[in-house]
């Protein structure tokens, strides 16, 4: 994920604000992101991906869609593995 233009204007300021947080936070997802694969973590993968989208979502001005929200957590590469398990285990 490239930062935004955003994140560009935003500039230092004497104390974080909502935008110089979120850049903040955009710049260290993909770390994150590359930290829990070389884990062999797909579902904290998976989820650092959803983050950074969200994140890229919110500094271009598109609202979060938290309907998305139960969705997102069924289909995450742990729900469906724990799902796996109990179908065999009955």
């Amino acid at each position: 994920m490239q930062s935004s233009a955003a994140c560009a204007v935003a500039g230092p300021t004497s104390r974080p604000n909502r935008w110089e947080t979120l850049c903040a936070l955009q710049s260290l997802l993909p770390m994150l992101k590359k930290a829990v694969a070389d884990l062999d973590r797909a579902d904290m993968v998976y989820w650092f991906e959803q983050a950074d989208a969200e994140v890229a979502n919110i500094i271009r001005g598109r609202p979060s869609d938290t309907t998305a929200i139960p969705a997102l957590i069924a289909c995450s590469p742990r729900n469906r593995q724990l799902a796996r398990n109990q179908a065999f285990s009955v």
